[in-house]
């Protein structure tokens, strides 16, 4: 991600990211909070820091939100005047909502680095927003990468990609703005990719193993109570259960979500799960020793083998055909014959 660049966040409520070094005496945003000595409402924002190296503008104004997140939505499009009242106000828009939306527009374009990506082009507006500016874009492009990854088993990266993606989420996509706005598919497709990004994470933790696999069990434990259904969570939990030395519990956590799967949507856990029951199951972590043995009792080292239930008897065999006695057997005949 490009530092000193305006970008735009939709990743929790929508904010505007800022350079942290000083703004100049005609930087825009300087001008829309303090130039006038008087804050305007929707410029109004709030400052924090962020890891990546700029800093977050809150917008506060409810108006002036909605109208970001509606051009964010359709980044490099024109939005039509209708939609945008719409999402401003929703199937009511009051008389003088052409006006105010042309107000609002203004507002909004003194808050940008530039005034000039934020345009009237017939039947709306378009906002400009380059490669790498939207936090989604960023985010969307770490969830390929740790996709990408993850297939081929390079659990380093897999760790780097998902840990840079989801240190951009700040809460629900989209979150403090009116339902009118939609954008429920887009929310629920970036929940998705968000918990698949800690899935990953978590698939690749567990291969690498070392001193964190103690700290992945109340993560996971949290994970699996929070998506009761999702099996994914509750196989890592097992398996970070099991290579602590907690097998008993890791066997409980495999009991419950095979009861609740059966009761709830009538079918067995996956493949993957089975798998990781049976590993549980023989005793012996994958290729590496207990991390904790004392967060609970050590696993033994192997399951006592399980003896063979006992085969039904079978019956005698039949009796065999007489070979070698062909003078009793003509002698036999004749005396039957002579009855």
């Amino acid at each position: 991600m490009r530092q000193g660049v305006m970008r735009f966040g939709l990743l929790g409520p929508p904010v505007l990211y800022q350079p942290t070094t000083a703004p100049g005496p005609q930087d825009p945003a300087t001008r829309a909070d303090h130039g006038s000595g008087q804050q305007d409402p929707a410029a109004r924002a709030d400052h924090a820091p962020r890891p990546h190296g700029g800093a977050v503008r809150t917008i506060r104004s409810p108006k002036a939100r909605a109208l970001l997140a509606a051009l964010l939505l359709e980044a490099g499009r024109v939005v039509s005047v209708e939609s945008l009242k719409d999402a401003l106000w929703g199937g009511d828009p009051p008389a003088s909502a052409h006006a105010s939306l042309h107000n609002h527009v203004t507002r909004l374009r003194r808050l940008l680095d530039d005034p000039d990506r934020l345009r009237a082009v017939p039947p709306g507006y378009l906002l400009r927003v380059e490669p790498d500016e939207l936090d989604v874009h960023v985010f969307e492009r770490h969830v390929a990468a740790a996709r990408g990854a993850h297939a081929a088993g390079d659990w380093a990266r897999v760790v780097r990609e998902a840990t840079a993606g989801l240190a951009l989420w700040r809460g629900t996509p989209l979150s403090g703005l009116p339902s009118d706005l939609g954008g429920y598919a887009f929310v629920q497709r970036l929940a998705e990719a968000r918990l698949l990004l800690l899935e990953w994470r978590y698939d690749a933790e567990l291969a690498v193993g070392g001193a964190r696999l103690g700290e992945l069990v109340p993560e996971l434990a949290e994970l699996a109570a929070e998506y009761p259904l999702r099996e994914a969570y509750h196989r890592q939990l097992m398996l970070a259960l099991h290579r602590t030395g907690r097998r008993a519990e890791a066997l409980a956590v495999h009991r419950d979500l095979r009861a609740r799967l059966l009761e709830e949507l009538g079918v067995e856990p996956a493949p993957a799960v089975r798998d990781a029951h049976v590993e549980v199951l023989r005793g012996a972590p994958r290729d590496e020793p207990s991390q904790e043995p004392s967060a609970g009792p050590a696993a033994p080292a192997a399951v006592p083998a399980v003896p063979a239930a006992p085969r039904p008897a079978q019956l005698p065999p039949p009796p065999p055909h007489f070979t070698g006695r062909g003078a009793d057997r003509d002698a036999l005949r004749s005396a039957c014959w002579s009855r």
